[in-house]
C-alpha cells in the first residue's frame, strides 16, 4: 500500500471511529448545525458560526459572542450568532450575561480547575462551565457521560480521545474549534507542552454525585470473586 493510500485508509477509519463512538469536531470558521439525536432525552440544536437564530417561547439559547461574553437568554427572540449558540427546548431560565474571563477556580481532577460560568437552577438542569488544563495533563479517566456535551476551544492546544481501547480516535484541538459530545461517548482531554481552555456545555447534566448510579442494574448486581 502507498503513502497516500494509508493515509485514505487510516482517515477513513478515524472517521468511522468518530461516527461510531458519536463525536463530531468543527475546525475554526466553519459555518454548520448539529445537534440532539432522535435517542436523545432531551432536544437541543448547536449553531456552529454566522446564523441568524430564532428562540422559540418555551426555549432558551446559551451562547457566546466576539466581545468574550457567555449570555442565556429565553425566547421568544431573534439574534446574531457569530459563534456558537445552543438553543434547548423547553427549558426557560432567567437571562443572564457574564463575561467569561480565563481564570477557573475550583480544583478538578489531575490538576485541572473550573469555573462556573452559568450555574444550574435546579439539579440536573443545564451548566456552563470554563475548564483549564495545565500543560502535560489527563482531564480525567477516560469516561462517558448520560447526556450531551458542547464544548468550544478558546485557548491552547491538546487533544480529545474517543473510544475504546484499541479502538480509538485522537482528534487535535485547536482555538476556535467546537466539539459536539453526544451521550456515552467513551471520551477524555489531555495536553502536551500547551495548557488547554475550553467552554463546555453540558445539556442536562448536573446530578449529585453517585445519583447515576442508584438504579437496577446496580443495586441488584453484586461482584463475587473468581
Amino acid at each position: 500500500m502507498n503513502v497516500s493510500a494509508f493515509q485514505d485508509t487510516e482517515i477513513s477509519k478515524h472517521r468511522e471511529l468518530m461516527k461510531k463512538f458519536g463525536v463530531e469536531y468543527y475546525q475554526p470558521g466553519v459555518t454548520a448545525i448539529s445537534g440532539s439525536r432522535d435517542t436523545d432525552l432531551y432536544t437541543y440544536k448547536t449553531y456552529i458560526g454566522n446564523h441568524a437564530i430564532t428562540v422559540e417561547k418555551g426555549d432558551c439559547v446559551y451562547y457566546y459572542d466576539a466581545k468574550g461574553m457567555a449570555l442565556v437568554q429565553s425566547g421568544p427572540m431573534t439574534f446574531q450568532s457569530t459563534i456558537i449558540a445552543t438553543v434547548i427546548r423547553g427549558y426557560t431560565p432567567p437571562s443572564r450575561a457574564v463575561e467569561v474571563g480565563r481564570s477557573t477556580h475550583l480544583p478538578y481532577i489531575n490538576g485541572c480547575s473550573t469555573r462556573q460560568i452559568f450555574t444550574p437552577e435546579r439539579i440536573g438542569d443545564p451548566t456552563l462551565q470554563l475548564l483549564h488544563m495545565p500543560p502535560h495533563a489527563s482531564e480525567q479517566a477516560h469516561h462517558i457521560h448520560s447526556t450531551a456535551r458542547i464544548v468550544h476551544v478558546l485557548e491552547g492546544r491538546g487533544r480529545c480521545v474517543v473510544g475504546m481501547e484499541q479502538w480509538q480516535a485522537k482528534q487535535e484541538l485547536v482555538p476556535g474549534m467546537t466539539l459536539v459530545l453526544h451521550p456515552m461517548c467513551p471520551h477524555h482531554f489531555e495536553t502536551d507542552g500547551e495548557s488547554l481552555l475550553v467552554l463546555p456545555l453540558h445539556i442536562f447534566s448536573s446530578p449529585p454525585s453517585g445519583s447515576e448510579f442508584n438504579h437496577p442494574m446496580f443495586n441488584g448486581t453484586h461482584q463475587i470473586g473468581h
